[in-house]
């Protein structure tokens, strides 16, 4: 599963609702049906499943899979991909449109980064989770070099290891440019 390319004003614009973030990113995380969805979200099936089209006529999502229950069809839904890439061909023309999409990405990913430490909460310890926060001072060049070899080296660990011993490791990291120095020296 890559990163899934925005190569239009159009899907730019789908994605810019942050309720079909949050779909897409529940969705990323694991397959779902519209009732699984409406629960979590809180809202009426009708509407979840509006959104649901709207992000599968883009091939955002897609269904994998059928199962019937009782005479009811359950459709089970997936992302197609694993994140967002914006084609740098639409940057100059949408500027405004773009940053407002990342800023809906990433506070929905950091709402869900929350949800996913309260519900695993009973296994965080010293051993087996790390928390940083870190301000570093760098020209805009030199942050894209260090986000480029820090997605290399994301991309070096997403599989590791099979067997009996491998546990799985939720990671989320954020980078922002800030206006004022977050810590005083």
């Amino acid at each position: 599963m890559e990163k899934y390319l925005i190569e239009n004003y159009d899907q730019l614009k789908v994605i810019s609702d942050s309720l079909r973030v949050k779909i897409v990113i529940m969705l990323i995380e694991k397959e779902m049906t519209v009732t699984e969805i409406g629960k979590e979200t809180n809202l009426p099936k009708a509407k979840v499943f509006y959104h649901l089209k709207e992000l599968e006529k883009f091939g955002m999502i897609s269904i994998t899979r059928k199962e019937e229950v009782k005479g009811n069809v359950y459709k089970y839904y997936r992302a197609t991909h694993k994140g967002f890439e914006v084609d740098q061909k639409l940057l100059p023309h949408l500027k405004e449109d773009i940053g407002s999409v990342h800023n809906t990405i990433i506070m929905q990913q950091l709402e869900n980064a929350k949800m996913v430490i309260a519900k695993n909460i009973n296994l965080i310890n010293g051993k087996n989770s790390i928390s940083q926060t870190r301000q570093i001072k760098c020209t805009e060049e030199e942050f894209k070099s260090w986000a480029e070899e820090y997605n290399k080296l994301m991309t070096k660990y997403d599989y590791l290891g099979d067997g009996d011993n491998v546990k799985t490791y939720f990671i989320n990291t954020v980078g922002i440019e800030v206006e004022n120095e977050i810590f005083q020296s």
